[in-house]
């Protein structure tokens, strides 16, 4: 190889050389002048994608839901299936009111009396939200068996002093949508969806059950599973009483003072009888 071509091999390795260096540096340059730059807004969601990091929309936080057992369908007032020693049990002092007083008779293992249970749901907004209950599914676990060993079961209700609604004046009917504000409550009446078409909402005979919620959240569908006040299962529904026999009832008025009434059973054929109850002294 001549001298000539040996300077020739040389000079185009070194300005093969300088040229990767240079490249290697101006790529260099411009990776690190992006972290200089001030960071732009975060990307708004995709429709119909996931959530940027940090957002919750129709989030657990934006409604608190919880249930209450009200009564039963078709049923003008509360009433329950008890013994007759538990119908005779004066309640409490602190029990001051029908409410308080079915309250107390379901701690007590009263079960409501009729075919299907109704319940109000309370719904908190934790932020300005539209909410919307579309269904209410009662999805049983057990069946409660009746202990005919305590004594013949008769009904039990709570009478107030004066006449009163049905429904409480706060108690809505319709389930949305509702626009609530940060902090706002609303109740809302709501009888039973069936968990299928062709299915019933309640199954016959006494169940521990707890409530399926479907609910939207500004515009986002969300399932919540409830228990009752007390963080146990709900429970429903007694029936004692049949074509041609009424049960016994005990009905207790708390006010002024407490007073209890009895109503003996009634037994028929044609038609039923006139009822005369009677005071009857608690214990």
């Amino acid at each position: 190889m001549s001298a000539a071509w040996r300077r020739r091999a040389l000079l185009l390795a070194t300005w093969a050389v300088a040229w990767a260096l240079a490249f290697a540096a101006l790529h260099t340059l411009l990776g690190d002048g992006g972290d200089d730059r001030p960071a732009g807004p975060p990307r708004a969601a995709v429709p119909g994608g996931p959530a940027p990091a940090g957002t919750t929309p129709g989030g657990a936080d934006a409604v608190e839901l919880t249930a209450a057992l009200e009564g039963t369908r078709y049923s003008d007032e509360l009433t329950f299936e008890v013994t007759e020693r538990q119908a005779r049990t004066a309640p409490p002092p602190q029990v001051r009111d029908c409410r308080q007083f079915a309250s107390w008779a379901r701690r007590n293992e009263a079960v409501p009396v009729g075919g299907e249970p109704v319940h109000v749901l309370t719904v908190r907004a934790g932020r300005s939200v539209d909410v919307a209950v579309h269904s209410v599914v009662a999805v049983p676990v057990a069946e409660v068996p009746q202990d005919r060993e305590r004594g013949p079961r008769v009904e039990l209700t709570c009478r107030e002093a004066g006449p009163t609604p049905t429904v409480t004046p706060d108690v809505r009917k319709d389930r949305g949508p509702h626009v609530l504000v940060p902090g706002q409550a609303i109740r809302l009446l709501v009888d039973l969806d069936a968990p299928e078409p062709a299915g019933l909402p309640f199954p016959s005979r006494t169940r521990d059950y707890y409530l399926r919620v479907d609910l939207e959240v500004d515009g986002v569908t969300q399932v919540r599973e409830l228990r009752d006040e007390a963080g146990g299962y709900f429970r429903c529904c007694g029936r004692i009483t049949y074509m041609g026999y009424l049960a016994a009832r005990y009905e207790w008025t708390l006010s002024p003072t407490p007073t209890l009434r009895y109503c003996p059973e009634l037994r028929w054929v044609d038609e039923p009888p006139p009822r005369v109850c009677q005071a009857r002294r608690p214990g």
